[in-house]
């Protein structure tokens, strides 16, 4: 709840402050004002296919607790969008040096328990943000855990984890999100989600 807050704060404190340094400009083609400014790179994406939306096999070169990178993200979504920013194979590339804010939440779904299964199952769920530069290995950011015990009889075995912080990165920089269970991972739109945005600080 505490990072939802900050997460909002940041967000408002930053729309206003664009609202208060916008340039205008006079449109010739009316009597109109229009605005003319230069969008901030940001990014708001959707896990939307459940079929493939992650990497086949564990990528060696991540930790050993959340080896699987999420590709199937999308902007195709409502409320979704990539303004001045790329994204390719699941990774968001960054176009200008500079502080941006990241955030990351996965769904995690628990499969369907057997017929007459009457065990509490136990899963650690990791969620990391890793940013890849010229460096061999992808560097980790941010890193979520939940443990969750779910019982045979759990009418909703759904757990979310949610991460978010402010980091300085460079032209070029490319971020993703792995996590420890691909089975597990439930692709919805306003469920799972992955962004930043740039902040002038």
């Amino acid at each position: 709840m505490f990072i939802l807050q900050v997460t909002e704060n940041i967000i408002s404190k930053q729309t206003f402050q664009e609202a208060r340094t916008l340039p205008r400009t006079f449109n010739t083609s009316g009597s109109k004002f229009a605005t003319s400014v230069t969008q901030r790179p940001s990014a708001h994406l959707t896990l939307r296919d459940s079929r493939s939306p992650l990497y086949p096999t564990p990528q060696p070169d991540l930790h050993q607790s959340c080896r699987h990178a999420v590709r199937s993200w999308a902007n195709q979504s409502f409320g979704a969008h990539l303004h001045n920013m790329t994204l390719a194979n699941g990774r968001l590339r960054v176009p200008q040096d500079g502080r941006y804010y990241l955030y990351s939440q996965v769904y995690f779904r628990y499969p369907s328990l057997n017929e007459g299964d009457q065990h509490t199952t136990s899963h650690q769920l990791v969620q990391c943000v890793y940013k890849k530069t010229s460096y061999l290995r992808p560097i980790q950011l941010l890193k979520g855990v939940g443990t969750k015990c779910w019982a045979p009889d759990a009418e909703y075995a759904l757990h979310s984890v949610y991460q978010g912080g402010l980091f300085e990165l460079r032209a070029g920089d490319e971020l993703f999100v792995s996590v420890s269970s691909p089975s597990m991972v439930h692709a919805e739109e306003s469920s799972s989600y992955f962004g930043a945005f740039r902040l002038d600080l």
